[in-house]
């Protein structure tokens, strides 16, 4: 929207996890949902390298490629499959609490 910002919520469900299942829905003539297929229903996609590094570089200008994949690319995709992985816990234990 012009804020320089990069929007991380699922192009195929818009970030609510569940998309229309179109051809059960056809069957049985009442909408059925199903888990979506673009994020398996995190609701987000994930956000690329690529983005990382942009920002990596502006702190450290003069970082190769060979540094980049070498060095930094795993650190930041692990960081970022932890988050998710800890984000999808807090999301079950405040469903176990708010039920």
């Amino acid at each position: 929207h012009g804020k320089g910002e990069v929007s991380t919520a699922c192009r195929g469900c818009k970030g609510k996890g569940i998309v229309l299942d179109e051809k059960r829905t056809r069957l049985h003539g009442v909408p059925v949902y199903k888990i979506c297929g673009r994020c398996n229903g995190n609701r987000f996609s994930r956000l690329p390298t690529t983005l990382a590094r942009h920002h990596v570089q502006k702190l450290v200008p003069d970082l190769t490629d060979y540094q980049w994949y070498k060095g930094y690319a795993d650190v930041i995709d692990k960081l970022v499959t932890k988050c998710w992985q800890e984000e999808a816990y807090a999301e079950t234990q405040l469903r176990k609490v708010t039920r």
